[in-house]
């Protein structure tokens, strides 16, 4: 990345932290262009993109970051963030996890992948996937189990004997 590119990259960056999306945009859609095979550059361009309402090409953008840096700390964070609005729980919970542990113990990349994952597990543990279950039957008052000291057979006219 020449120095120019690099300035570009962070006023792109910027853009994005400020919620500038359409500022952002152009920016990293052009450095995109010419670092096709920048992950982080993708995986950015894929969060602008998420956040403009084009899900598809996100989707797809993100995939081709992850393919070009499995072990980064960008494509990880942004595909988690991505999974999480989407409601994959199980995928971010994934990113988040790898993002920690590409990220330098103890950095601001390691706090911000640590408090996600920490979110990623609330959610998870309130969700309905996770509470449902079959129902549990309770045995109807007629059918209940006899007291104890209660002969119940029945005699011949239909009767029990106590």
């Amino acid at each position: 990345m020449t120095p120019e590119q690099a300035a570009s990259y962070r006023t792109g960056l910027i853009a994005l932290a400020r919620e500038e999306i359409d500022d952002a945009e152009p920016v990293l859609a052009a450095l995109a262009e010419e670092l096709p095979e920048d992950a982080d550059v993708q995986a950015f361009l894929a969060a602008t993109w998420f956040a403009q309402g084009r899900i598809e090409e996100a989707l797809e953008t993100m995939s081709l970051a992850l393919t070009l840096g499995p072990e980064r700390f960008a494509p990880n964070i942004k595909a988690g963030e991505l999974d999480l609005r989407l409601g994959d729980l199980d995928a971010a919970q994934l990113h988040f996890q790898q993002a920690l542990r590409v990220a330098a113990h103890g950095s601001r990349d390691a706090a911000a992948a640590r408090t996600l994952l920490g979110e990623t597990r609330r959610r998870a543990g309130r969700s309905i996937a996770r509470h449902a279950s079959f129902p549990r039957w309770r045995r109807p008052a007629i059918i209940q189990r006899p007291v104890r000291g209660l002969l119940t057979t029945p005699v011949e006219d239909g009767g029990i004997i106590e």
